[in-house]
């Protein structure tokens, strides 16, 4: 087989563009339907009559799509492809081309039936690549050769010789004026596919940045922090401190009696049932489940029970106002906080004050 041609023309890549943050699979795919790549694909076929093909990392390992609407497909490689096996041929050796090619350079490289092609590496790493090619669509200068090679594969798949000899011929032999043309083409497109990806990715950063300092984002990352720097630490102790209804934590306790030891540390916090699972590394049902069966109480009533006793704390200090006793036990309405204290109690808090002032 004729060695691969290193068609160098200024290629913009750099080292770094190897390197290049690829997005998810099923973000990666919708990327690839971006108009600049159609009509470049489009204005691929017109000019030098071949389509763009790309090969993308997907779920399953390396994948490849057509650019393009256009259903242009040269009678040669139409002939092959009708062929069940012929086309999985195709697809492994377009997967074969991107995986060997080199960066900063198109090449020109052989198909498995010894048409032609022109590759051109975007990015790559260890496990991946991505990568534009041509849709095998000329003959280079040694057409004995390239035959030799479509006889021979042909025969392995079942092909009419004479069919298949009729389609080889009508295979164009490009000028190097049409080969440098189609190089450019698949240089825009890969200097194309470069920024979109790099568009996206920032765009999500912009959007990762922006999610994370809502106030929601904000209070559960405090939470967590909370939770995390207490959770150690009560493991190093190994023990917790003595607090009604509960029993003490020992080292190597449950997730769940961790957590119930950090609510009543700092019932205060803003906990969600979703934030305490999430800690756990479990589901909020099966967090929900474990919970109650743990405490006989769901996650909200437990940490009112622990809200309600951090008050009775609140209530003690004659600086603070019913209202400011409420926000600080974590309570974000005072009616609220003043009606769950009175049923727990039977005496409102401001009637609890008045006890202790006796």
């Amino acid at each position: 087989m004729k060695p691969e041609t290193n068609l160098r023309m200024n290629a913009t890549s750099t080292p770094s563009d190897l390197m290049l943050k690829l997005p998810s699979p099923g973000l990666l795919r919708g990327l690839l339907s971006d108009p600049l790549l159609n009509k470049l694909s489009e204005l691929a076929v017109k000019t030098v009559g071949m389509r763009l093909v790309v090969v993308y990392p997907s779920e399953k390992g390396l994948d490849q799509l057509v650019i393009g609407t256009s259903n242009y497909l040269n009678s040669f490689c139409k002939l092959i492809q009708e062929c069940g096996k012929g086309a999985d041929h195709c697809r492994i050796c377009h997967l074969v081309m991107t995986r060997s090619s080199r960066p900063n350079a198109s090449l020109v490289k052989r198909c498995h039936m010894g048409a032609s092609a022109l590759v051109r590496l975007v990015s790559g790493h260890e496990e991946s690549s991505l990568g534009v090619l041509s849709s095998c669509c000329f003959i280079d200068q040694d057409a004995d050769s390239s035959w030799d090679i479509a006889k021979r594969q042909g025969k392995e798949l079942g092909l009419d010789e004479q069919n298949l000899r009729k389609a080889f011929k009508e295979l164009p032999r490009l000028t190097a004026d049409k080969v440098e043309m189609a190089n450019q083409i698949m240089g825009m497109a890969s200097d194309a596919l470069r920024l979109i990806i790099s568009k996206a990715n920032a765009e999500s950063e912009v959007e990762r940045e922006r999610d994370s300092h809502t106030p929601e984002k904000q209070m559960t990352a405090m939470v967590e922090n909370e939770i995390h720097l207490l959770t150690s630490s009560l493991r190093e102790k190994g023990k917790s401190r003595a607090t009604p209804n509960r029993r003490k934590a020992q080292t190597g306790a449950s997730p769940i009696d961790i957590i119930s030891e950090v609510v009543a540390t700092r019932p205060y916090l803003p906990y969600s049932l979703k934030t305490v699972a999430a800690v756990c590394r479990i589901t909020p049902n099966h967090f929900s489940f474990l919970f109650h069966k743990r405490h006989n109480l769901c996650f909200s009533e437990y940490l009112t029970e622990q809200r309600l006793l951090y008050s009775k704390k609140l209530l003690k200090n004659l600086t603070l106002n019913i209202s400011q006793v409420a926000s600080t036990a974590g309570f974000q309405d005072a009616g609220y906080f003043a009606r769950r204290f009175k049923q727990k109690n039977g005496v409102s808090p401001r009637q609890w004050r008045m006890k202790l002032e006796r």
